[in-house]
């Protein structure tokens, strides 16, 4: 335990105002080491990543955070099982646990109350976390978020059907496979076309950073959890069902042609707070227009 503080007491440079940038990894209380990055001063906000199973480091390093740093105390980890983060010897990726692991590194961190900004498969946890949480949570901001697995799924599955119509495709997808394969077997046929990216991205471009990003996060990523999430019950439920319990301001950006996670996802959520600003453009707002993003976003995390 002495090592450890003595550890930690290199890793951090503390200034007032929940201030301080740090890079170290925090042990949960069943011993599963997280990534985490701070970063920035003001109001704290933990950032809760996608994917699902990928890494924070696909907002934390583009310009768009590094202008939310400049006002808002930036709490960024991978999660367990993801990315830069190691995987739990017992296997437990229940959402249960997974909150677990966010509450403590806040404890940690001695942050009485934090604001909590997710993307993409993020809004299933921040939404739970939210639920089971309440008194922690300042705010919450959605970011192209889904809260509904199956969704997903079929969002991809339907707007990808429909991009490969329009380049002449007349690919058919096979209703008796899983919904998961079906998912996979559009993407294929996308690829071989050249149009992947219209499922998430406004441009090839934008994906090749993305797939940079992803590369430059670690040389030996994590891939655990993203590899066993489609098995898991507990991703399996609408966590927009919870939303009309949760009493906290909510913002939430929608992307009008991001077919991840739909653009009419939002239209299921009953948040009691909640204000939705649209995005006209695809899945990455935060990468694709940085300015804008940071122009949303900050009067929002500041107030």
């Amino acid at each position: 335990m002495q090592r450890l503080l003595f550890i930690m007491g290199i890793l951090f440079s503390f200034v007032p105002a929940y201030g301080y940038a740090s890079v170290f990894y925090f042990s949960t209380s069943d011993g599963v080491k997280l990534y985490v990055h701070t970063a920035g001063k003001g109001n704290p906000c933990v950032f809760v990543h996608g994917g699902p199973g990928i890494t924070s480091y696909i907002f934390e390093a583009t310009p768009a955070a590094k202008l939310i740093e400049q006002k808002v105390h930036m709490i960024y980890f991978d999660q367990r099982g993801c990315g830069r983060s190691s995987s739990p010897a017992d296997s437990n990726y229940s959402v249960t646990r997974m909150e677990k692991d966010m509450d403590e590194l806040r404890v940690f961190l001695k942050i009485k109350k934090w604001s909590v900004m997710g993307h993409s498969f993020g809004g299933m946890l921040m939404t739970a976390y939210a639920k089971d949480y309440p008194q922690n949570v300042r705010s919450l901001v959605y970011i192209h978020c889904t809260l509904d697995r199956e969704s997903v799924l079929k969002s991809h599955i339907y707007f990808g059907t429909k991009l490969l119509e329009a380049v002449g495709d007349t690919f058919k997808v096979n209703k008796q496979l899983p919904g998961f394969n079906q998912m996979i077997k559009v993407h294929e046929e996308l690829a071989k076309k050249g149009v992947e990216y219209k499922i998430m991205f406004n441009s090839q471009r934008q994906k090749n950073i993305e797939d940079s990003l992803l590369d430059a996060a670690s040389p030996h990523f994590n891939w655990d959890f993203q590899h066993r999430v489609w098995r898991l019950k507990d991703y399996a439920v609408d966590y927009a069902k919870y939303t009309k319990n949760i009493a906290c301001p909510v913002l939430i950006l929608s992307g009008t042609k991001d077919y991840a996670v739909g653009p009419n996802a939002y239209k299921q959520w009953r948040f009691k707070n909640s204000r939705v600003i649209f995005y006209n453009g695809a899945h990455t707002s935060y990468q694709e227009n940085p300015k804008w993003f940071a122009n949303v976003i900050l009067p929002f995390l500041e107030k």
